[in-house]
């Protein structure tokens, strides 16, 4: 990935965190209000902007990162899009579908929110670690990631903590703030993909 494309892709993650924040902080705790549709629209968008960042994220310090990088990304990638894609998409298209949340919860897409929640919690860890031993990133970006798991633990583990924080605003701004870690390692040197490298290397022979 060339310096240009990591800047552009740090730029995508950030909206997308941001957007995902924003729209948590006004998501109403009821589907009858009128905020729904709005919030989750810009939800929509900020995860529409958010998963193919994260993997940008990682297409850049694959090289470095190949196996454990790729584990912890897909399965983060695929826990935000199980959790919040359904009941975002109810939320805009759909909102009384969400009245009962009893029910919601009980059917299929609610089920699979659990499931969405532990490959959202093990990603993390798995990303956190891949992001640390391969130094690519600036520290920074691995203190995000661990952030993000302490604060989305201590959320989970003490509900009026959630509530009083917006959860899960806080985890999606940590995510965005990611972007600005790819800005500053594409600031830091010429970055280039192995592929790209190799590709370089054969030209010049």
């Amino acid at each position: 990935m060339t310096t240009q494309l990591l800047r552009r892709w740090g730029a995508v993650l950030l909206a997308g965190g941001l957007l995902l924040t924003v729209a948590y902080l006004i998501y109403p705790s009821s589907a009858r209000s009128d905020l729904i549709r709005p919030a989750a629209a810009l939800g929509l968008a900020g995860v529409l902007l958010a998963l193919p960042g994260v993997v940008a994220f990682q297409v850049a310090q694959s090289g470095r990162a190949r196996v454990s990088g790729w584990i912890g990304t897909a399965l983060l990638v695929l826990g935000i899009a199980v959790l919040e894609i359904p009941h975002l998409v109810k939320g805009l298209l759909d909102p009384s579908s969400l009245y009962d949340l009893d029910a919601y919860h009980a059917s299929t897409f609610g089920q699979m929110e659990f499931y969405g929640i532990v490959m959202l919690a093990v990603g993390m860890i798995v990303l956190a670690v891949a992001t640390w031993r391969s130094g690519f990133y600036p520290r920074a970006a691995f203190w995000l990631l661990f952030a993000n798991i302490v604060v989305s633990a201590a959320a989970s583990s003490v509900p009026a903590l959630a509530d009083a924080v917006r959860q899960p605003a806080p985890s999606y701004l940590l995510m965005g703030l990611l972007g600005l870690a790819m800005r500053q390692a594409a600031e830091r040197e010429p970055v280039v993909s192995s592929g790209a490298t190799r590709a370089a290397t054969s030209v010049g022979r």
